[in-house]
């Protein structure tokens, strides 16, 4: 067991040579395994113990049994103490999730950025294979537990629980057993209880053989995401959007990879995506609607913006409701999302022009009811004298503008209709005619 725990270390570079490692510690057979062969390979090691405090009097007999152990070896030990049930029920989780992610939150601040090493054994990736087979899953599913992710190492992910027991059987080394494991409320157990033994029986090499099939879908998987990153490259808009062609483009595997990159680049939580949300982008991107819409976890949404795709926030869709405009008037509207600046020319003042600067005569507006607003229904506007008004929803559709960006696009509007939209222009009946000027600026 041990030359198999340093050739798997060795394989997946999980540490150099007497690098310090904090020891995940329950008490169980594969924890304490775990601990000793890193200290007999010469690792500096640390351990860390946490009492879930669900199992009353045998989660205090664990704890002292590490307590024990760790001052035997002289192996220094930190143990926390966390009620789970209670925890889980504040956090609305299932008391296994909890449990789990408490875990790895303690472990990893108890780490101070040592790696951790975690009893993981080839049977607990068989499990976990079979596990995810059952719920459906893709070829990082199907390929188990990551020797290493991160900070985080497997060692012993190549060894049997059968050989766990004869190494410590062996050297004559006590652990503790967890009751629960006994129970087949737990679907991991009723996996491990009733599937692998009859498994077991078709191939009593099992572990190694779902290893060896680990192994080749976790290369399958990272030649995959390596091409899934060229694409979202090669699709990614200087302004946050991607190309849907490109994405098209892309072979299905390599598609819904990069959907789920795009997704989880963008902040959706990436526990709470599933392939069901994937078939929603692939539908997305693949829809004659340019401004079909996908909702996403997190309170996120994908929208389709014509001939690309972008991923927004929810709360990024907020209202835009009206504000009145004072003469004169500087300042950010909108939490800070636009900064409009209106204010008098002076006499012979030099007007410089630019996209979204906008003059005026002032003889042409109504001072007591002018507003910045998004568009309205029956908005019209005449960009120039020698064409004729045309609503304001059709310009932006022909011009192509997204529809999330039309509903948002500032107007600067007064009783008698609009005089200016942002990123269009200026309606050609405000345009200086003599009188005094007025600049009008957009930003943002």
């Amino acid at each position: 067991m041990l030359e198999t725990v340093k050739q798997t270390i060795a394989e997946y570079h999980m540490l150099t040579a007497e690098e310090p490692v904090l020891a995940a510690l329950s008490g169980g057979a594969d924890s304490v395994s775990l601990l000793l062969a890193l200290l007999t390979l010469g690792y500096p090691v640390r351990a860390f113990h946490l009492n879930h405090c669900l199992r009353g009097q045998e989660s205090d007999r664990d704890e002292a049994f590490c307590r024990r152990l760790c001052e035997a070896r002289q192996v220094p030990l930190t143990v926390e103490r966390v009620d789970v049930r209670a925890e889980a029920a504040r956090r609305g989780e299932s008391v296994e999730t909890a449990a789990r992610q408490i875990r790895y939150e303690r472990l990893a601040a108890a780490a101070h950025g040592m790696k951790i090493a975690t009893a993981h054994t080839a049977d607990d990736n068989v499990e976990t294979m079979l596990f995810h087979l059952a719920r459906g899953t893709g070829a990082k599913g199907l390929a188990g537990i990551p020797p290493v992710r991160g900070g985080l190492i497997r060692p012993l992910i190549s060894v049997s629980r059968r050989e766990v027991e004869a190494y410590l059987a062996g050297i004559g080394q006590a652990y503790v057993t967890d009751s629960s494991n006994h129970s087949d409320c737990y679907t991991r157990n009723r996996i491990r209880h009733e599937i692998v033994p009859e498994l077991q029986k078709i191939n009593p090499e099992l572990a190694a053989a779902a290893g060896r099939t680990a192994r080749l879908l976790r290369q399958d998987d990272d030649c995959l995401a390596g091409l899934a990153e060229q694409v979202v490259s090669q699709a990614a808009g200087a302004d946050g959007a991607y190309a849907v062609q490109r994405l098209q483009a892309a072979h299905p595997a390599v598609r819904s990879r990069a959907l789920r990159l795009i997704a989880v680049r963008a902040g959706v939580p990436q526990r709470d995506f599933s392939m069901r949300h994937v078939a929603a982008l692939e539908a997305l991107i693949k829809s004659e609607n340019p401004s079909a819409v996908c909702t996403l976890p997190g309170g996120f949404v994908a929208r389709r913006e014509y001939g690309a795709v972008r991923f927004v926030r929810n709360e990024m869709l907020a209202d835009r409701p009206p504000f009145p405009l004072p003469v004169p008037f500087e300042g950010p509207l909108w939490n800070g999302e636009i900064k409009i600046t209106v204010r008098p020319l002076e006499k012979n003042e030099v007007f410089y022009k630019s996209f979204n600067t906008f003059c005026v005569d002032c003889g042409t507006i109504n001072l007591d009811t002018l507003q910045v607003r998004t568009r309205l229904a029956g908005d019209r506007i005449r960009l120039s004298g020698h064409s004729g008004s045309r609503t304001l929803k059709k310009l932006l559709i022909d011009r192509k503008i997204p529809r999330l960006r039309r509903g948002r696009l500032a107007v600067i509007a007064d009783r008698n209709g609009v005089i200016a939209v942002q990123d269009i222009g200026m309606d050609i009946s405000r345009a200086p005619q003599g009188g005094a000027l007025m600049e009008i600026k957009v930003e943002g």
